[in-house]
């Protein structure tokens, strides 16, 4: 068993160095990070504009008050997109280490972005003019934005590495001179832009943001919708967890670019009072996420209140708090449950069977889908239930915690007295 460990902490270690060190994995997964207070902000107005209580939605309406909280959601999921432009290019140049060159990466992706983006044709007090509308700014517009921003990254750093630059000359204030250095990228990237998306109405009749969400729409919303999808990432996330190697650091990039859509989708919907379609997005990861990454709030009750060695009486005390915060690093390494073969199979395998149960009881109706694109990191547990699912989504946390208590406690029942063994033999 050992020899096997060893074997597979040799191939796992470096391939999740590889998976986490990659240039656009790391752009994407810093990307979505970066907006995450956009997202949340988003959220928890689209909550407050539409709470089923029947006296304060008269008041949001008599007052016009609705309107302007409305306006939240509008602008921070509907122009998801926009922000990621941005995010993904900054991200790029930033990892390549180039702080400075950064920002102006950001805005050219922005420009880029624009010059992909579909403009509709409208008259306006009788005078026709052009707009863009929000369709393509957020959840259909999101992958296209991802592409650009990735892309002007690493033209951008291609063109900086190879000196291709406008060099100002010395006691020209550093900020000037940064916006003369970003001159040649961005006509370059400026024009590289222009010629694409030109072809594609030249053949196409459409921008290449069009094309695009119409090539990927039908492949990623069978992924981003499988639940084998799901499980799979999940399951490759508990192995490398596993091996002491932090499993959503390789998986979570996947997880975003596949589900973030569907769950912007949702919320978008949530928000206009319209069905929800997707059962599968972060907000569904989020709500499974009990305790941390592999569902150890249950071991973590466990431990509080089943413990018989004094080993883990302690280590359930300082566990169980951080735990429902969605925590779980003392359990992980204070157990450990890294390369333990007996806490391995209740690891691998709670996580599989609460995303099943979830799954089921949001397809039935039990439970509502989620409204939210994504949850908030250390958001107590079955307060970010009521967030993401509202009011059947604490229901649901109760009940999977419950199971997760039930599944682990055999397992745990095992190790503890393996502890106790060792510690009266210690005493002894």
């Amino acid at each position: 068993m050992q020899n096997f460990m060893e074997k597979m902490e040799s191939v796992l270690a470096p391939l999740a160095a590889k998976v986490g060190g990659n240039r656009i994995l790391k752009a994407v997964s810093t990307a979505f990070n970066m907006i995450m207070p956009i997202i949340i902000i988003g959220a928890i107005f689209s909550l407050l504009t539409t709470l089923s209580i029947t006296p304060y939605q008269t008041f949001l309406t008599n007052t016009g008050i609705g309107n302007i909280l409305a306006l939240v959601g509008k602008f921070t999921t509907d122009l998801m997109a926009l922000y990621v432009a941005f995010t993904a290019a900054y991200a790029y140049v930033r990892n390549e280490g180039m702080n400075n060159d950064a920002v102006p990466a950001g805005l050219l992706s922005i420009l880029a972005f624009f010059i992909m983006t579909p403009l509709a044709s409208v008259v306006v007090n009788e005078v026709p003019t052009s707009m863009i509308a929000f369709d393509y700014l957020g959840a259909k517009g999101l992958f296209s934005a991802l592409l650009m921003g990735i892309c002007v990254g690493a033209i951008y750093v291609f063109i900086v590495n190879r000196g291709w630059v406008i060099k100002m000359p010395e006691g020209v204030p550093p900020t000037v001179a940064k916006s003369f250095s970003a001159l040649i990228p961005g006509f370059v990237i400026t024009t590289i832009f222009l010629v694409i998306n030109g072809i594609f109405n030249a053949f196409t009749g459409t921008t290449f943001t069009e094309w695009f969400y119409g090539i990927i729409a039908s492949p990623l919303s069978a992924l981003s919708g499988s639940l084998i999808t799901f499980l799979i990432l999940m399951f490759v996330c508990q192995i490398f967890w596993f091996f002491g190697i932090h499993g959503g650091q390789v998986t979570i990039p996947f997880m975003m670019m596949l589900f973030m859509q569907a769950g912007a989708e949702n919320q978008v919907a949530f928000a206009a009072g319209e069905p929800m379609q997707n059962i599968i997005t972060i907000g569904f990861l989020y709500i499974l996420m009990l305790g941390g990454a592999g569902n150890t709030i249950g071991l973590a009750i466990d431990m509080f209140f089943f413990s018989k060695s004094q080993r883990y009486k302690s280590l359930g005390k300082l566990a169980i708090l951080p735990s429902l915060c969605s925590i779980n690093e003392p359990i992980i390494f204070g157990m450990p449950i890294i390369l333990n073969p007996i806490m391995a199979i209740p690891f691998m395998i709670v996580p599989q069977i609460t995303a099943i149960i979830t799954y089921i009881s949001m397809s039935v109706g039990f439970v509502s889908l989620p409204r939210l694109v994504m949850g908030a990191t250390g958001t107590p547990l079955l307060l970010d239930g009521w967030m993401i699912c509202g009011v059947s989504g604490i229901v649901l946390e109760i009940v999977l915690i419950v199971i997760s208590s039930i599944l682990y406690l055999p397992f745990f029942k095992v190790q503890d007295n393996i502890a106790l063994k060792e510690e009266q033999g210690n005493i002894e």
